[in-house]
C-alpha cells in the first residue's frame, strides 16, 4: 500500500508538472505573438517617409501641367472649391458651400482662417485669379471655366460667378485647383520653373534637378486628417522605362500606371499591385436638326 501511495504520488506530481509546463509554453507563445505584433505595429508606424517617380516633368504648377502623373502629386499640393466623393457626389472642400441663384449664376461661400503654406490668407482674389488664368493659358482644366464670363467679389470670403448659359450640375466643374494671385503678382505665370506655395496638405520644401520634396503643410486647414506620412520624396526620370527600372531596383516604393502590360517591364516579385478602376461611358447623340427623318420617297 505504501508502494503505491508513493506510486500515485509520483504520477500526480508528473501530471502536474506537465500541465504547468503545457501551460507555460502557450503563454510564451502568447508573448512572442505579442511581441511579434508590437514590432511589426512599431515598423509600420515607423514609416514616415516614401518614395514615389514620375517621368517626363513638366511642371510642378498643376494649371500648367499635362502630365497625368504630375496631377496625382499636385492633388496633395493644392486643393479645390469642391470636390468629388468616391460615389461621385460633390463634396465641399475649399468651398463651405454653394446656391444656385437662377439659371446662369451661382453663389459660392469659402472656407474662412484658411491658409496658403507660407502663412498668408486665401481668399475670394485667389479663386478670381485662377479662373482667369483658366481663361488665358491652355490647362486641362480650362473646360471646366468656358461659360464662366464674370466673376463678382462680395466680400474675401463670398463671390458669385455668372455663366453665359445655363449649365446643369455645374458644382462638379468647380474641381480645378486654386492658385495664389499674391504670390504670382510679381512673377510670370508661364514660368514652369517656379514652384507655387500651395494651400493642401503637403507643401513643396526642396526641389533638386532628379527630385522634389513634400512636407507636411503645418497651415494646412483639414487639422482632423491626421497624417501618417511626414515627407514625400518625387524621384525625376527622363523616359518611363528610366522609371520602371528605378521601381525593379528599389530607388522608389511606389509606381502609378496605367499601362495593361505593366508586367512585361516590371516583373510580378517583390511588389503588391493596387488596382484602381476607372469610369468609362459610351455616349451616342444623334442630329436631330437633320431633315433626313422627314424625308420621304418619291
Amino acid at each position: 500500500m505504501k508502494s503505491n501511495f508513493f506510486k500515485y504520488i509520483f504520477i500526480i506530481f508528473v501530471i502536474g508538472i506537465m500541465i504547468f509546463s503545457f501551460f507555460k509554453i502557450k503563454n510564451d507563445e502568447k508573448e512572442q505573438n505579442e511581441t511579434q505584433s508590437n514590432t511589426t505595429t512599431n515598423t509600420q508606424e515607423k514609416i514616415t517617409e516614401i518614395r514615389v517617380g514620375v517621368a517626363e516633368f513638366d511642371t510642378i504648377n498643376p494649371i500648367l501641367s499635362k502630365n497625368k502623373n504630375i496631377q496625382d502629386i499636385t492633388n496633395l499640393i493644392y486643393e479645390p472649391l469642391v470636390k468629388i466623393s468616391t460615389d461621385c457626389k460633390a463634396e465641399p472642400d475649399l468651398a463651405k458651400e454653394w446656391a444656385k441663384q437662377n439659371d446662369n449664376s451661382y453663389i459660392i461661400k469659402l472656407r474662412e482662417n484658411v491658409k496658403w503654406s507660407n502663412g498668408e490668407k486665401f481668399t475670394s482674389a485667389d479663386v478670381f485669379y485662377t479662373i482667369q488664368k483658366l481663361k488665358e493659358v491652355s490647362s486641362i482644366y480650362s473646360y471646366n471655366v468656358q461659360h464662366v464670363t464674370d466673376v463678382e467679389i462680395t466680400d474675401d470670403y463670398t463671390l458669385r460667378l455668372i455663366l453665359d448659359t445655363e449649365v446643369p450640375f455645374f458644382e462638379y466643374n468647380l474641381t480645378f485647383p486654386i492658385l495664389s494671385k499674391t504670390f504670382y503678382d510679381d512673377k510670370d505665370f508661364n514660368d514652369t520653373g517656379i514652384v507655387p506655395i500651395g494651400i493642401g496638405m503637403y507643401t513643396v520644401t526642396d526641389v533638386q534637378s532628379n527630385y522634389i520634396t513634400l512636407s507636411k503643410n503645418s497651415n494646412w486647414w483639414n487639422r482632423e486628417t491626421q497624417l501618417s506620412l511626414n515627407k514625400i520624396y518625387i524621384n525625376i526620370y527622363t523616359s518611363v522605362g528610366e522609371l520602371y527600372n528605378a521601381f525593379k531596383i528599389g530607388n522608389i516604393d511606389i509606381v502609378n500606371t496605367s499601362n495593361i502590360n505593366i508586367q512585361e517591364y516590371i516583373g510580378t516579385i517583390g511588389y503588391t499591385p493596387k488596382e484602381v478602376k476607372g469610369r468609362e461611358h459610351d455616349f451616342i447623340a444623334l442630329n436631330m436638326r437633320k431633315l433626313f427623318f422627314s424625308k420621304t420617297r418619291s
